[in-house]
């Protein structure tokens, strides 16, 4: 694609899109700059070395050709001096400058060297005005210069030599314009050059404009990607926050806050594969509340269902740091105590229904206490009855049933029991 648009560019015979372009104008001033810093160095050691060449072939012109040589020799020195700190603004009028100076020293010199033979010194004229060969201006600075190098240089011969009889001016006419037409094909030259490298950079700039717009849009792309990138970031960070709550939510009794039946059932696994590896004990005390349904039946369910969180209450303030909690049905709890055999495990528990009563939970239809009451069955889990954990549950529960018969407020605790069939832990864990 980029060479297609480099050939249709310079394909285009019109410059005008060149001259126009202000960047392709300065890159045109900059080249000719450096030309005329360059040509200004090599006529001033052209003129140096002419004046001394013509100083030892003609004794009696070294005066006055030396003294015209040097002010263009300083005038030459300038322009260069000149180029290198303004050139490119003013690089068109001193390169119409530079280029008059050898046709001022060569119609001089023509004037001094009377000697020689009119055509001689007509041909003289062709290397000085073809000069303008090495000077790249641009089509009408080049006819304004050529004009007027013609007029100084007819001036100068016409104007100091009308006395002399030697002075040919066809001779001189035709000089000058054989160098003229020289001086226009090169200039010709040059400006179809200088056609094809203004195309070369307005193509070259348009694939850099493009290349621009093109990497601004990547830019663009990159950071809405990049938003989306941070936005999706964000998004997952939330979805595994929320996750991780429902986490917790899903293992959570939504009336009281305390483990429900699935983390129930995790804990216990957990525990039991402990317990089986590493030995210790854990109190499992399974609590009803006494006579609950009166309470819901006289007060309502709302009450029955501020009861059940107040009991939940109690338990917190009352259990140890890492003690489970876990309403394990309608209005039965279970509590995992670690590291308690059966005196602990009885102290514990007589501590907790101890202190629902002491609550104070107002429940009129639990004679003779007036208040809500709760009975207790316990039994220690360890490495004897570990691998069967539905067996210890259902000790637990006989327990809770012995309480509730003999009186309730109170919690019955049964030993250990060795399982009459050993259920393996993993199917234990498939099954929960």
């Amino acid at each position: 694609m980029e060479s297609a648009v480099l050939k249709e560019a310079t394909d285009k015979r019109d410059a005008g899109a060149g001259n126009r372009n202000p960047r392709i104008r300065a890159v045109y001033r900059r080249e000719l700059q450096d030309d005329i810093r360059f040509w200004a160095i090599v006529l001033v050691v052209g003129i140096a070395t002419a004046t001394a060449i013509f100083g030892v072939a003609l004794q009696g012109a070294s005066l006055p050709l030396a003294a015209l040589s040097l002010p263009l020799l300083l005038a030459g020195i300038a322009i260069q001096g000149l180029v290198r700190h303004r050139g490119r603004r003013f690089a068109v009028q001193l390169g119409m400058a530079l280029g008059l100076l050898p046709v001022l020293y060569g119609a001089t010199a023509i004037l001094l060297m009377w000697q020689a033979a009119p055509l001689t010194l007509g041909t003289v004229g062709l290397y000085l005005v073809a000069f303008a060969v090495f000077i790249p201006l641009e089509r009408r600075p080049h006819l304004v210069w050529l004009a007027t190098a013609n007029a100084v240089f007819f001036g100068l011969m016409l104007g100091f030599g009308r006395h002399s009889s030697w002075i040919d001016v066809p001779a001189l006419a035709f000089a000058a314009s054989f160098a003229s037409g020289l001086s226009l094909a090169a200039n010709a030259i040059q400006l179809r050059r200088r056609r094809l490298i203004n195309g070369q950079l307005l193509a070259v700039r348009s694939l850099y404009g493009r290349m621009k717009e093109h990497e601004l849009d990547l830019r663009r792309q990159d950071e809405f990607l990049f938003m989306q990138q941070e936005t999706l970031v964000g998004q997952q960070d939330e979805l595994i926050r929320l996750n991780g709550e429902l986490e917790i939510v899903a293992r959570l009794d939504a009336l009281t806050g305390l483990g429900n039946r699935l983390r129930l059932n995790e804990d216990l696994a957990q525990i039991a594969g402990r317990i089986e590896r590493y030995g210790g004990t854990v109190g499992l005390l399974i609590m009803d509340l006494d006579h609950f349904k009166r309470l819901n039946d006289s007060m309502g369910h709302l009450a029955g269902d501020a009861a059940l969180r107040a009991v939940a209450e109690v338990l917190r303030k009352t259990s140890r740091v890492g003690d489970g909690l876990y309403r394990y049905g309608g209005e039965e709890f279970l509590l995992i105590l670690h590291d308690a055999d059966q005196a602990a495990l009885r102290t514990a528990g007589q501590r907790y229904i101890t202190a629902i009563q002491a609550a104070g939970i107002a429940h009129p239809e639990n004679p003779p206490y007036g208040s809500l009451t709760a009975s207790g069955g316990a039994v220690e889990l360890s490495q004897a009855n570990c691998l069967d954990v539905d067996s210890a549950l259902r000790d637990a529960d006989d327990a809770l049933y012995e309480a509730k018969e003999n009186g309730r407020n109170r919690l019955e605790v049964r030993g250990r029991r060795v399982p009459a069939k050993v259920v393996p832990i993993k199917q234990h864990r498939a099954a929960s």
